[in-house]
């Protein structure tokens, strides 16, 4: 009798061990399991000069993420995918993503147009979106939702501080030439209409728009001149840019009247264009790798620098466009995730909302309002400086994103507009 007793203890023992190794499994199972962060953007052609450094900002702060055991114990995984600069291809791109992978979260893309299309699929889907190039206002503006975050400055803020830079010049009759797409015109409008705001009285005497990847500015070139405009603002994104600026270079259009180039003070610019980078020309950008000269600035530098060169491909200048703004991207989710605790979207958009991050140039907020980071942007005039190695801005004008972005009154009534 007391051995068969004996025996049901065993079974009965042998049997809780079983059910307990069952309900504990998962929970070893999810702690091991990966954070997927799903990558859309764009990697060939001229886009990729600014989303490599973009994507090794990102596994820079990963890496950190990571090496600190993650979220208990689990670790972020990116996954990438190249849209080739087509909305198209970006929508397949994100489905794949969350349908196929699994992702817990979508971040990318340069192109605009690209994030405006994942951005209506990340709200279809409830999956946040966190946009790291992509400058469009309408993003986090009239076309923003719940799920979309953005990281880096948006149209309103840089063309916003290109207005009111402007306005402190004496020129009256403008001429705007730009890319006929959805980031040249955004930033174009945003320009003319902090520009109007702050000097009343300035005229715009002429536009033009060329296609994308134009091989021959020349005619447009001509019409400008020919209106003899006080000053010129070009609203070019990326690859454009510098296709316009060569070329403009060798029209003598820098000679002639003054330019005003957001995104050419970007490192990237200098050191492709090099002999054709024009000097005198005023140019912003949303980070500058010696400027502010703070301890902040010097020590991101620095880890930027060291990290690429562990990776095989030192860089000792970081693109404001492509590695700042997508390592505040990063930082803002990451630090986002940890603050909820648990990578549910509900919470960690709630935990994103309001979120400040420290930066190379100061703290910067997520606004809850409308989810667009809070960033400054730089304003200058290119210039040959002794100890630089590429024409830098000189006599640097700093605008905080507050003196020009719409109030969160103001979008709410575009988003309401817009439905």
């Amino acid at each position: 009798m007391a051995s068969a007793t004996g025996s049901r203890k065993v079974v009965f023992l042998f049997a809780i061990l079983i059910i307990m190794g069952f309900c504990l499994a998962p929970i070893g199972a999810n702690a091991a399991r990966p954070i997927k962060i799903g990558l859309v953007d764009c990697y060939s052609g001229g886009a990729a000069a600014f989303t490599k450094p973009a994507l090794v900002a990102w596994r820079m702060v990963v890496d950190e993420f990571n090496a600190k055991g993650g979220l208990h114990g689990r670790k972020i995984e990116i996954l990438t995918r190249d849209t080739k600069f087509k909305p198209e291809q970006a929508l397949a791109d994100a489905r794949e993503l969350v349908l196929k992978k699994r992702v817990n979260f979508l971040a990318g893309t340069i192109s605009s147009g690209c994030a405006l299309s994942v951005a209506q699929y990340a709200k279809a889907k409830k999956k946040l979106f966190m946009v790291h190039i992509a400058r469009s206002a309408r993003i986090t503006g009239e076309k923003g939702n719940r799920y979309v975050f953005r990281g880096c400055p948006n149209t309103a803020i840089e063309g916003g501080a290109g207005g009111a830079y402007a306005a402190k010049m004496p020129y009256k009759k403008w001429y705007i030439i730009g890319d006929d797409y959805e980031y040249g015109h955004a930033i174009a409008d945003n320009f003319w209409r902090a520009l109007k705001k702050f000097k009343p009285g300035v005229v715009k005497v002429g536009d033009v728009w060329a296609k994308l990847k134009e091989t021959d500015y020349t005619p447009y070139l001509t019409a400008l001149v020919a209106k003899k405009p006080d000053a010129v603002y070009a609203a070019f994104g990326a690859a454009d840019l510098i296709s316009f600026t060569r070329q403009a270079k060798l029209f003598g259009l820098f000679n002639k009247v003054p330019v005003f180039e957001y995104a050419l003070g970007d490192p990237i610019f200098p050191k492709v264009l090099k002999e054709n980078m024009p000097i005198g020309a005023y140019a912003g950008i949303n980070y500058l790798w010696y400027y502010p000269e703070t301890k902040a600035n010097k020590d991101f530098v620095a880890k930027y620098f060291a990290y690429t060169k562990k990776m095989g491909k030192p860089d000792p200048y970081p693109s404001g466009i492509g590695a700042f703004g997508a390592y505040c991207s990063a930082l803002f989710l990451t630090k986002a995730i940890l603050k909820a605790n648990s990578t549910k979207t509900d919470k960690v958009i709630k935990a994103l909302e309001g979120l400040t991050i420290q930066s190379a140039v100061g703290p910067i907020t997520m606004r809850a309002c409308d989810h667009q980071a809070m960033t400054p942007t730089y304003w200058g005039m290119t210039a040959k400086v002794p100890g630089y190695p590429f024409p830098v801005l000189k006599n640097i004008v700093m605008t905080p994103a507050a003196k020009v972005i719409p109030s969160c009154a103001e979008i709410a009534r575009e988003r309401k507009a817009a439905k």
